[in-house]
């Protein structure tokens, strides 16, 4: 292909992304009308039947409501901000014009998700979503990306199983929609744990956690839709549409509150020690998602709806940040080589990277503040458990503390690894779309609480309670100062605290061992099954007979045979040696 042709190329694909993001802006300003102008203050339903028989009905349902028209609103909105920046982060890709295609269809099916409860369309929905965000987390074609891609999609799978045996269950009293719990009263219970464990498997909740970070081997412009609105957040909203439901399942949501203490206690001290800046931005997610799933279990499913559209703002708005500091840093993600990004970026770039790390924070009065200070008080009040409280509190703090440490000693650390690099001029196609989204994050918490009276829960605190909470939360303040008086070297070490420090981080960086669990069931299950179907269609006799345990015993044997030329007095020696030795040490 001649450079004539490659340029037309590039400039169809860049064409293809600003395509692609002036029609989801357009979708944004018609969301805007439809909800400003209060078409939506009632519950609108429109149901088309393709046929009926036996007692069964076929009928596909859009619900447009205010929380649909307000999410498809948001991810609408993400969308458009992340095909803009993706003109300038992805030029010079060659696939630029595949990429443009994955991930608008990864937007349309995520507006099918929002607008059609059916669990057959939720289901298709859900496959939509695995399936490209399996082509783009192996978008750069290597080991690693294909691993994290393989993980990710299986993972999903196991949801999938579940939503399928819900479809079966339901298909039972003749409909697919479970928005109306009278009709299913003889298998209740059974959709409930059913329509959990999927919620679970997107939500990416314990023991299921392991796909989110390997995630992150995709572009970051997709990792900034995957963490925000699209993905990770369908199972939130799948269990605020069927929260009747599930609430008439008997211990469900205590189970569930359970279930995001312990994910959310896992993924905050995982970031704690991450060194990897998007792997750390996906385990704030983790741990959010985690704060949802818990308030929803104590009983405020509109907190964590409030606090999932909040949240969708400023984590789409750091990873777009991270993005660019990425592209700057030459593809590098690692902490301790990103130091110092900040001296050679654009003073609004980093106004708005601190914007979004304060709002995780919770930082007063911008938009994670309210929505996360009321959950925060709402477990406080509702004393579901000491473990339950003491968790969501240190999870909090450890919120504070992994959010300064990314804003202290990468952002604003001293030169470490670029020494010559020169201040970078921000192009249009990376500060709007930050901009935009950097406002997002300040104002929408703020106008949510004017518009939607739902979301402005109150709790009365004592004061004393008031200023424990806010001490506790910014704890990891105070432990990040004094971290950073210590200078001691880390080869100065006496007693052992450093190899014991190691250990920690080891346990919280894989997940509690989750991550090597999820690698060695696979492996067996694959070589256990191969022998299945080998001995099924070889015949048995081939696999565990005469033939079969030949094969079985050759490496015991060359083994034995190994053993033949050491003599048993030349073992006897050395036996005797080490008797002597150990007698010689215990005295």
């Amino acid at each position: 292909m001649s450079s004539f042709d490659s340029s037309v190329a590039m400039k169809n694909a860049t064409s293809s992304f600003l395509v692609w993001a002036g029609l989801l802006f357009f979708g944004v300003f018609v969301l805007w009308v439809i909800w400003f102008s209060g078409l939506v203050r009632n519950v609108f339903v429109f149901e088309w039947e393709f046929f009926s028989a036996c007692g069964f009905s076929f009928t596909i349902l859009i619900l447009l409501d205010f929380l649909s028209a307000l999410f498809s609103f948001v991810v609408c909105l993400i969308s458009g901000c992340v095909f803009v920046f993706s003109v300038s982060y992805m030029e010079g890709d060659k696939f630029k014009g595949s990429f443009s295609g994955l991930v608008g269809a990864f937007v349309m099916a995520m507006n099918v998700l929002i607008f059609i409860p059916n669990l057959v369309f939720v289901l298709l929905g859900w496959d939509l979503l695995g399936i490209v965000s399996f082509l783009l987390v192996i978008y750069y074609q290597n080991n690693l990306s294909v691993g994290a891609g393989m993980l990710t999609i299986l993972m999903n799978r196991v949801g999938d199983v579940f939503l399928i045996l819900s479809i079966s269950l339901s298909s039972s009293v003749g409909g697919w929609g479970v928005l109306w719990v009278e009709q299913f009263s003889c298998h209740l219970m059974v959709i409930g744990v059913l329509l959990a464990g999927a919620s679970m498997t997107k939500s990416a909740q314990i023991p299921f956690s392991v796909w989110l970070p390997a995630a992150m081997a995709a572009p970051t412009p997709v990792s900034a839709l995957v963490h925000s609105s699209t993905l990770v957040t369908v199972g939130v909203y799948f269990l605020f549409r069927h929260y009747c439901l599930l609430s008439c399942v008997e211990g469900l949501f205590p189970f569930l509150s359970k279930i995001g203490c312990l994910t959310l206690m896992m993924s905050s001290m995982g970031a704690c020690f991450e060194l990897d800046i998007k792997k750390l931005i996906a385990l704030s997610t983790l741990s959010h998602l985690s704060f949802m799933i818990y308030v929803m279990g104590i009983g405020y499913p509109t907190l964590g709806v409030f606090h999932m559209l909040s949240h969708a703002l400023f984590k789409s708005l750091l990873f777009l940040c991270a993005g660019h500091y990425i592209h700057t840093a030459g593809s590098c993600q690692d902490l301790r080589q990103m130091a110092g990004l900040a001296w050679s970026s654009s003073p609004s770039l980093v106004s708005c990277t601190f914007a979004g790390l304060s709002s995780l924070c919770g930082f007063p009065y911008l938009s994670g503040f309210y929505s996360k200070d009321a959950i925060i008080e709402g477990s406080v009040s509702h004393m579901g458990g000491f473990f339950e409280v003491l968790f969501l509190v240190i999870g909090a703090s450890a919120s504070c503390l992994y959010s300064m440490r990314l804003l202290l000693y990468s952002t604003f650390g001293p030169m470490s690894s670029f020494p010559l690099r020169v201040s970078s001029v921000d192009s249009l196609y990376v500060s709007v779309p930050i901009f935009v989204l950097s406002v997002g994050g300040i104002i929408f918490g703020y106008i949510m609480q004017q518009v939607w009276v739902e979301a402005c829960e109150s709790f009365s605190l004592s004061f004393f309670t008031k200023m424990w909470l806010f001490s506790i939360l910014n704890f990891g303040f105070f432990i990040l100062f004094i971290d950073s008086f210590n200078f001691e070297y880390e080869g100065d070490d006496e007693g052992g605290s450093g190899e014991r420090l190691k250990f920690v981080g080891l346990f919280l960086s894989s997940f509690w061992f989750l991550r090597w669990w999820f690698v060695c069931l696979p492996e067996l299950w694959f070589k256990y099954g191969v022998r299945s179907v080998m001995a099924l269609e070889m015949g048995w006799m081939e696999v565990i007979g005469g033939q079969g345990v030949s094969s079985t015993m050759i490496v015991p044997s060359v083994n034995l045979v190994a053993f033949e030329g050491i003599s048993v007095l030349l073992v006897l020696r050395l036996t005797g040696i080490f008797l002597m030795a150990l007698g010689l040490f215990l005295l």
